[in-house]
């Protein structure tokens, strides 16, 4: 922003969220999302639009001082604005899986509990913050490519048929293409193509193998397939937990890759004591 323009916004005492929000260097959407969290007090007009007092910006970490210049929001409340759009985006996410998941009779619900199941073993794993981030959201969506699968093959209760299934193993390509159109989307892109690769290269779609496969998809990989054990299907009833944990473990270095799997069974076993 120009000198100029600072100088005038900050002559006023009353502003809107595109001026609070050039004051504090952040977008828009921020100031909002102070606002609907209740940290910035707003006065909203009857045209539904938000007006700000300049010295309520202070109660989110803006001053400013004639003598020093303008000074921005502190890194806390950067990070706390940052924290707040990123549940917001995540929430968003949900919410729109949620309504893909209930195209498909096999997998109700599935992409939620798939991702929570990623996050505690990433977190046992000890992944940093930002993998955790775009592990939880490829995994939320890495069955998002189904939207271009027809209904009839989703909801079908039988067996697929060998065309089908080709069909539906599509879904990883057509995954990979509906994020990568998402600037904050494009990390997890290679994650969502390559979470159906095996181990030992024998997956798809483009049958690469051992660390050439993203951790986050081998780890995706581990649970979707729990996931799928676990579940009520017209052609076989759900295998027990012990069961589908021997599977997977038998599975280890071929379809799954071993460190993970083991990792995997600690957070079930863990989860089972915890009940028990």
């Amino acid at each position: 922003m120009r000198k100029k323009d600072t100088d005038h916004i900050l002559s006023k005492e009353i502003l809107n969220t595109r001026e609070a929000a050039a004051l504090l260097k952040v977008t828009t959407q921020t100031i909002k999302n102070y606002i609907y969290s209740g940290r910035l007090q707003a006065i909203k007009t009857p045209g539904g639009h938000h007006r700000i007092r300049r010295q309520d910006l202070q109660s989110i970490g803006f001053v400013a001082d004639d003598s020093k210049g303008l000074q921005s929001l502190s890194r806390d409340d950067l990070w706390a604005a940052y924290s707040g759009l990123l549940g917001t985006f995540i929430e968003t996410v949900e919410a729109l899986i949620k309504a893909l998941d209930m195209r498909d009779i096999l997998t109700s619900g599935h992409s939620s509990r798939v991702a929570e199941m990623c996050c505690a073993v990433g977190t046992h794993m000890g992944l940093r913050d930002k993998d955790m981030q775009d592990l939880r959201l490829a995994a939320l969506l890495h069955d998002v490519g189904k939207v271009g699968i027809s209904d009839s093959i989703l909801g079908k209760p039988g067996r697929l048929t060998e065309q089908e299934f080709f069909l539906v193993k599509k879904h990883c390509e057509i995954g990979e293409q509906i994020v990568s159109g998402v600037d904050y989307l494009r990390n997890v892109a290679p994650v969502i193509r390559h979470h159906h690769e095996f181990y030992n290269g024998k997956g798809y779609p483009d049958g690469i193998g051992g660390q050439d496969i993203e951790l986050n998809a081998r780890i995706i990989s581990v649970a979707d397939a729990f996931d799928f054990l676990r579940s009520d299907l017209s052609f076989r009833a759900p295998l027990s937990v012990p069961d589908t944990l021997n599977e997977i473990q038998s599975s280890a270095g071929a379809q799954f890759d071993p460190r993970v799997v083991d990792a995997f069974v600690d957070v079930v076993r863990e989860r089972s004591h915890q009940v028990h």
